[in-house]
């Protein structure tokens, strides 16, 4: 085998390995240059390691790469919620429009647990996909921060979405 020969078929395998290994790739980049974690208002926000971040308008996404281009990548995406301070927050009333806008997207119900978000109390509620089940939206919500945070994918990353959620810290404490 020629030399030439050899070092097409290398570039060839570095370039395969390359792109198998593009997610890990591309979020080992973007926690070099960001670190582990980001500020989201008053929440420090840490990113798993194949996850990224990114600010959009007043709100944030962090996404999970994916292997498969076709596929859609499981995200989450924080919101500011626009309630007055003094706004008297109901949780039942706030799950029944979710109940309502998620049901027209093809969603049911199928769980709800309480939560700590930083030093405040919230809650999740867990929605299932009526045509892929293994599609999951999970929306919670911090009224004391005025916050929300909707994830949309596969079931077998919820876990890793929640523990996200477990692990946010109060952003002017941490300082």
């Amino acid at each position: 085998m020629s030399p030439k020969t050899k070092w097409k078929i290398g570039a060839a395998i570095v370039l395969l390995s390359l792109a198998i290994l593009l997610p890990e790739v591309v979020s080992a980049g973007w926690h070099i240059v960001h670190g582990r974690s980001v500020v989201f208002r008053s929440w420090k926000v840490t990113v798993p390691f194949e996850w990224y971040a990114v600010k959009r308008g007043e709100g944030m996404t962090i996404a999970r790469m994916s292997h498969l281009s076709w596929q859609d990548s499981p995200a989450a995406t924080f919101l500011p919620l626009h309630f007055s301070k003094t706004y008297q927050f109901d949780y039942d009333a706030f799950a029944g429009v979710q109940l309502k806008l998620l049901r027209g997207k093809g969603y049911t119900p199928s769980g709800q647990e309480d939560i700590r978000i930083g030093n405040e109390g919230g809650r999740c509620w867990t929605f299932t996909s009526t045509t892929q089940r293994d599609q999951q939206w999970i929306n919670c919500v911090a009224p004391k921060d005025l916050t929300s945070v909707d994830y949309r994918g596969p079931s077998e990353y919820a876990n890793e979405f929640l523990s996200v959620m477990a692990n946010i810290q109060d952003e002017t404490a941490a300082r």
